[in-house]
């Protein structure tokens, strides 16, 4: 029932949930995302990943190279009618694992303080808040976390 697979960020399903997320968000953050938007750019990374249930693309996720050591944890989603199936905890395990197999020891992320979910799922996945990285210090809508991979 559950597949993820490993992709870039110019693979064409993984742009197309991009595109869902980006909605979702807009929803939310509405003329927010004016700010927002340009830090989420994700056709350059390298590493990406698309979940898929029954074959049906229903999620994504992406890194990008933080620091020597870390990486910045990206573009996790699912669609609203595949939510309470554990699937972004799956998508963000294997971003972890993926990142720890390339020699990165840290993950950082910045999630919005308009979505619960994301920051339940963060905590639940041992996650810690940290204060704001740039761009973020300052912005009031961000919260900031950091975990050991």
């Amino acid at each position: 029932m559950l597949r993820i697979t490993r992709c870039t960020g110019k693979d064409k399903t993984f742009s197309a949930m991009i595109a869902e997320l980006d909605e979702e968000l807009n929803e939310r953050y509405g003329a927010q995302m004016a700010f927002f938007g340009p830090h989420n750019h994700s056709q350059d990374v390298k590493n990406a990943v698309v979940v898929y249930w029954d074959d049906m693309p229903v999620g994504c996720g992406c890194f990008k190279p933080f620091s020597q050591d870390s990486v910045e944890m990206k573009r996790i989603f699912v669609q609203k009618a595949f939510r309470g199936r554990k699937l972004a905890r799956a998508v963000l395990a294997e971003l972890e694992a993926w990142a720890h197999e390339i020699g990165y020891a840290f993950a950082v992320l910045e999630t919005g303080v308009l979505q619960p979910e994301a920051i339940r799922l963060y905590e639940a996945a041992g996650y810690e808040r940290i204060p704001n990285y740039p761009p973020y210090e300052g912005v009031k809508e961000s919260i900031c976390f950091q975990k050991s991979l």
